[in-house]
């Protein structure tokens, strides 16, 4: 079980959005905000809390927001450090 849940945190790193493909999954979700590697909350029937899910550190963090943003073909680093957008499923996008 150990390892299976192993792979399956190295998939959703590899090749999904890392730690927060579980609150994706969700359908309960309204809102996901990650304020920094170790907070993120979700927005669930008006109510927002706080989350046990963590990245590993902020490149992991940055990665994954990299990611979301090249949907669009968007990029956030230093040069262009705010993206606001809309992804193809019509979710909506704000890294800051």
């Amino acid at each position: 079980l150990e390892q299976l849940l192993l792979l399956e945190d190295i998939c959703n790193d590899v090749l999904g959005y890392g730690p927060l493909e579980p609150l994706l999954a969700r359908d309960d979700i309204a809102d996901i905000m990650v304020n920094g590697s170790k907070n993120v909350y979700i927005e669930v029937n008006g109510r927002v809390e706080q989350t046990g899910v963590r990245f590993r550190d902020n490149q992991q963090l940055l990665n994954i927001c990299q990611r979301i943003v090249s949907q669009v073909g968007r990029r956030v680093d230093e040069s262009s450090p705010i993206c606001d957008a809309r992804l193809p499923d019509g979710s909506r996008v704000n890294v800051i």
